[in-house]
């Protein structure tokens, strides 16, 4: 089968939209095209790791406090 596309939003810190932006400039990419690669990379990181604790060790825990799901009650 072909490629699907899927559209998908992000919410993150100013700062490092901006450094993403210079980022995906220097590479010659746009902004989406870039967040594309690399979040289809981490996913591929992540399975490997088989867990993000695993895949970050003991900044896990920053991350968590850094991007918890809002949603979730106990997130």
């Amino acid at each position: 089968m072909g490629e699907w596309k899927i559209a998908v939003t992000l919410r993150m810190r100013g700062d490092l939209a901006g450094r993403n932006d210079c980022l995906a400039e220097r590479e010659k990419r746009s902004f989406g095209n870039l967040a594309a690669i690399l979040l289809e990379w981490s996913f591929e990181q992540l399975k490997a790791a088989d867990s993000t604790t695993r895949l970050f060790g003991q900044s896990a825990k920053r991350l968590n406090k850094l991007t918890r799901d809002r949603r979730l009650k106990h997130g």
